[in-house]
């Protein structure tokens, strides 16, 4: 295993829990080997960590800062370690996410649990190796079916199917204590991990806020997460969605929830089009839901985003009555900077927002880490509008 001598300030970061550090902390670059590969970092001469490394990224990341053996045993305890702490910790039962990368020691893993199905996205060719290790490591917390995406995002992203090959569908609840819950149709095969769990605690106290007889627009609806939740309170519901496919399943959610056709619609089109519609038709909802995809995935793009962020909360506040919930999943874009776009566009619309609560972030089992605040991507705030 190739050795890496790494630079006081990247050791420093490693001992205060970083577990991503940048090439250009590495002393002798010559000796970066040119293929994907796990290396030994070194600091004056000794022994810190293995970690993974890419000639095709800047960032290095960290494995493990023991001296230990890469294999079943490893992955095992790293895994179970990971489960015991959604499970025992923060108390999920059947559906969360599982493996989180390297908030769990397992960078370029992404697993999340629907039931006894497993959708897993692994982005390095060092850890494809040992997906055979890994999977047997899987089946024995119960994952029936595990479904597999491989490859970086503009590569292209190789499918494998582990366990019974017939399984990719089915139906999780979530829900507080004091709640109906709520029911989703889930098939791995979909986008992204077939839902997006992130959203769970911010659906469910959404449900604080909608009144029996509220109109709520769900723009970017996907397949009805927030739609659901809103409906299982008595409001009517109108989603709003580019992807047909996903419209599709909205629907199928609906009617798996047992609510009535004539209290949901679902408008298959571009959400900034669709607002502006109804805008123009003077329509008006009690509770306004935005949360688009990831407007910029890179730093290089960030004003066109903010600039979309500012057009998309114009429009929602424009058609808010009480309530506005609107997320923001761009890395690049921080919280701050979020909140201040919103504000902004509240003037524009000259309407006047209270905040209600702090700042919203994903679903406890996305773990943020105090040293790698990287791994908070989303962001979620509820306002009231204050109309004079």
């Amino acid at each position: 295993m190739v050795k890496i001598e790494i630079d006081k300030r990247a050791y420093n970061s490693i001992q205060n829990f970083s577990r991503l550090i940048y090439t250009n902390a590495v002393v002798n670059k010559e000796d970066l080997p040119d293929k994907e590969d796990i290396i030994t970092l070194t600091y004056k001469g000794k022994f810190v960590a293995k970690a993974i490394y890419s000639p095709k990224s800047v960032i290095i990341k960290v494995l493990t800062t023991k001296d230990e053996e890469i294999n079943k045993e490893f992955f095992y305890n790293r895994i179970k370690k990971a489960n015991d702490y959604r499970t025992k910790i923060l108390n999920f039962k059947d559906t969360y996410r599982m493996i989180y990368a390297e908030a769990d020691g397992l960078p370029t893993i992404i697993l999340d649990k629907y039931n006894e199905i497993g959708a897993m996205q692994v982005s390095s060719k060092v850890m494809e190796r040992y997906l055979d290790i890994i999977v047997e490591c899987l089946e024995e917390f119960g994952l029936e079916t595990i479904y597999v995406k491989r490859g970086k995002k503009g590569d292209k992203i190789k499918e494998r199917v582990y366990g019974d090959k017939s399984k990719f569908e089915t139906i999780i609840e979530e829900g507080y204590e004091n709640q109906k819950p709520a029911k989703f149709k889930v098939n791995v095969k979909g986008h992204k991990t077939g839902f997006f769990l992130d959203q769970r605690n911010n659906r469910l106290d959404l449900r604080d806020y909608i009144k029996e007889g509220d109109r709520v627009l769900d723009i970017c609806c996907y397949t009805g997460g927030f739609s659901v939740h809103a409906a299982l309170e008595g409001a009517e519901v109108v989603g709003v969605d580019i992807s047909n496919k996903a419209i599709e399943v909205a629907e199928e959610n609906m009617e798996l929830n047992g609510i009535p056709k004539d209290k949901y619609e679902f408008i298959v089109g571009d959400a900034f089009a669709v607002m502006e519609e109804m805008i123009e038709d003077g329509e008006k909802f009690d509770v306004v839901i935005l949360d688009p995809p990831a407007f910029t995935t890179t730093k290089k793009n960030l004003k066109n985003a903010l600039r979309a962020y500012s057009t998309l909360n114009y429009l929602g506040i424009k058609l808010a009555k009480r309530i506005l919930v609107t997320c923001s999943c761009s890395h690049h874009v921080d919280r701050e900077t979020f909140r201040k776009t919103v504000v902004s566009s509240a003037y524009r619309a000259k309407k006047e927002l209270r905040q209600i609560g702090g700042y919203r972030t994903q679903s406890p089992d996305h773990i943020i880490t105090m040293a790698n605040k990287n791994l908070e991507y989303l962001k979620c705030l509820f306002f009231h509008i204050n109309e004079q």
